[in-house]
């Protein structure tokens, strides 16, 4: 199963590579993901401490937190399946 599973990935990596040279290569596709999560979540954080209200200030942080544990999953799992 593990091999099927390794073959697999290689073949989605090796599609998402091609797919994404023209607009600069999978590593530049990566590193735009990582800055609009990093600015979606830094928004997030700088609305929540605009917030005067304590619980809704907490559960904006919270999102913000969300927000960059699901960006940082995903990068991963892309970084590994592009092998950059």
């Amino acid at each position: 199963m593990d091999d099927r599973f390794e073959c697999a990935a290689d073949a989605v990596g090796t599609a998402a590579r091609t797919a994404l040279a023209p607009w600069g290569g999978a590593e530049a596709c990566a590193d735009a993901y990582e800055a609009v999560v990093r600015a979606a979540t830094d928004a997030q954080l700088n609305i929540a401490r605009a917030i005067p209200v304590e619980p809704m200030r907490t559960f904006v942080a919270s999102c913000a937190d969300l927000t960059r544990d699901v960006g940082a999953t995903h990068l991963s799992r892309m970084r590994w399946i592009l092998d950059i």
